[in-house]
């Protein structure tokens, strides 16, 4: 009786231990983080149905992450792979995956050539009934000024994706003509798209004009990326040389109600929105969204890890930001390396699990 009593009491407590244990792991969740959070460049990242996706370069094609958090991956997969010696084939730059209309898209820039010079960037787009894949080549985009005979396409990158009153739009940043090298300016275009491989006619949005624009051998603006806020519709832009330590954002805020394929539709900010600083440098091609409580606004972004280096030596980072009463976005100063608190939501809902 005695031994049977002692094995009840052992065993009840062996138990009340492992609870203990296990309560003890889920509050030694960190409440903080890491910058940077990885290396790369040209950071996207998109929310939906509660999980995060962002796609960069890997392996020769693009990996595509799912997580519940802003601050790590859970499922990490390279999802397609160029073929060979295609209009696609090198030079893949800068990805996003976007969900329209019950699919996945990436838009992308690629190439038929390998490396230097970059004169034959076209812009194209994959499609898929999931986030992993397999993916459908939809094919080039065609990015000219003829949309009806679909003569002389032209340069084109970074396309993203608004959706806006039941209408969808393409901006991206393209050349107002063909050359034969890559020392040409870079401005915003944005098109009505029929379908989700199919545009409209361009019309020439934005170009840069104020002087914290200018500076290196061509002007240029790139990287267009969409922020909502209620009624308020933003394109968060990068202007100066993305190899350089003056890379930097600027805004164009749509005015209420206007057209979005009217130029004089979007303003531009009288100042950079998010720039570098003396240990911050070449900071920019920046997208945006929400903790995972929807409570908090995050600005997802790259910067150079040293001055010295171009493309190949650039990081990722995370930062809150907030809005100010006249409704524009208040990104604030970067604050680079270090800890930071994890976004409202991260750590209850680790807690959870």
């Amino acid at each position: 009786m005695m031994n049977k009593i002692f094995w009840i009491i052992f065993l009840t407590t062996t138990f009340s231990a492992k609870l203990n244990a296990q309560q003890t792991e889920k509050n030694k969740v960190s409440a903080t983080f890491i910058n940077p959070l990885r290396k790369g460049a040209d950071p996207y990242i998109t929310k939906n149905d509660g999980k995060y996706y962002t796609i960069f370069n890997e392996k020769g094609g693009f990996a595509v992450t799912e997580s519940r958090y802003l601050t790590k991956f859970e499922k990490k997969e390279v999802v397609w792979t160029p073929p060979q010696d295609k209009w696609n084939s090198y030079n893949l730059w800068a990805p996003e995956i976007h969900y329209i209309d019950g699919k996945w898209y990436i838009y992308y820039a690629g190439s038929v050539h390998k490396g230097t010079p970059f004169y034959a960037q076209r812009a194209g787009v994959l499609e898929s009934d999931s986030p992993f894949g397999p993916y459908t080549d939809k094919g080039k985009l065609y990015t000219g000024d003829d949309p009806q005979q679909k003569k002389d396409n032209c340069w084109a990158i970074d396309m993203t994706v608004l959706e806006l009153k039941g209408k969808k739009y393409a901006i991206w940043s393209g050349w107002e003509t063909l050359h034969d090298h890559h020392d040409v300016d870079q401005i915003l275009y944005i098109a009505e798209m029929k379908n989700p491989w199919t545009l409209g006619k361009r019309v020439l949005l934005s170009r840069p004009e104020r002087d914290w624009e200018k500076g290196d051998h061509i002007v240029l603006q790139e990287g267009p990326q969409i922020l909502k806020r209620n009624d308020d519709v933003f394109i968060i832009y990068s202007t100066r040389g993305s190899w350089s330590e003056h890379y930097k954002l600027g805004l164009l805020r749509l005015e209420n109600g206007k057209d979005p394929l009217n130029p004089i539709s979007w303003v531009k900010s009288a100042k950079p929105v998010f720039q570098g600083t003396p240990t911050v440098h070449g900071l920019g091609h920046a997208s945006m969204t929400t903790s995972p409580d929807d409570r908090e606004y995050w600005i997802y972004y790259h910067s150079k890890a040293a001055l010295e280096g171009g493309w190949d030596n650039r990081e990722v980072y995370l930062q809150q930001f907030t809005f100010g009463k006249d409704g524009n976005p208040i990104f604030g100063i970067p604050n680079g390396r270090g800890e930071m608190k994890r976004p409202s939501g991260e750590v209850k809902l680790e807690r959870a699990l």
